[in-house]
């Protein structure tokens, strides 16, 4: 498809009504849907969309993929998106869908037999286990969220390298961003190594690839914890995704 059919065809997608049963499935399964104000989920509706349509959407083990799960994972995908410029996780082929739990696909080069929940792989597919989905979606709470995590994953093999630094948009931010991170994630691994239980968890000391994806997740779900306990990282990434997510709970910690 050349760029100007793929552009014509996106703009009669996002020409076409948005249905009213999306915006219930969305109420119900995305907390985070309620918090946006009308721009902002105007703009994840039409990414939302554009997802749903472009990705080829696959179920395993007896799964069937239904569009209220198409709705729900491509929303939560796009929140990712509000504050940058894109091309809807253009990389990304297919979305493979699991009931729950599932042994580690062949195809991914890692060893067989390993029990997971999701994973991004950077030749173009994101597997993920739809229990965690759902209920993840709808309370961002415990700061962990399976679709944030591999599609953080997606944005940092953008430049072709899964070294935890998405490309970046200028040379002030590449600066800021190396120097915090990489303090940031020894500190991790020190206080670990200290037999400490750091905000961030363990897992996010095991790479930096990693590093990024559970820190998006902790921006996107806890953004004042995040900010309150590391708010350079925060603040890092704030510049980077261009949204202040802290504020869409404002309202919620005021009550």
């Amino acid at each position: 498809m050349t760029p100007w059919s793929r552009q014509a065809r996106r703009k009669s997608l996002l020409a076409e009504p948005w249905p009213e049963t999306w915006d219930s499935w969305l109420t119900q399964n995305f907390k985070h849907y309620s918090l946006l104000d009308g721009a902002q989920r105007a703009r994840l509706r039409d990414d939302s969309r554009t997802i749903m349509a472009e990705k080829n959407w696959e179920g395993c083990d007896g799964l069937k993929v239904t569009d209220v799960m198409k709705v729900t994972i491509a929303a939560q995908a796009a929140l990712l998106l509000l504050g940058l410029e894109h091309d809807y996780f253009s990389r990304v082929m297919s979305i493979v869908l699991f009931p729950c739990a599932f042994e580690l696909p062949a195809e991914s080069g890692e060893e067989r037999g390993q029990i997971i929940s999701g994973q991004a792989v950077d030749y173009g597919s994101v597997f993920l286990s739809w229990d965690r989905v759902l209920t993840e979606g709808r309370d961002p709470s415990a700061g962990r969220n399976l679709v944030i995590h591999e599609f953080a994953h997606q944005l940092d093999f953008l430049d072709g390298y899964t070294n935890g630094t998405p490309p970046l948009r200028s040379a002030e931010l590449t600066r800021r961003w190396n120097k915090v991170m990489k303090t940031s994630f020894t500190r991790l691994r020190r206080e670990l190594r200290n037999s400490r239980k750091p905000f961030l968890g363990d897992y996010a000391a095991t790479h930096p690839t990693e590093f990024f994806s559970v820190l998006s997740e902790k921006f996107f779900l806890v953004p004042a914890e995040l900010r309150h306990y590391h708010p350079d990282l925060y603040e890092v990434l704030a510049k980077y995704y261009r949204v202040e997510p802290v504020q869409w709970f404002a309202g919620e910690i005021k009550s």
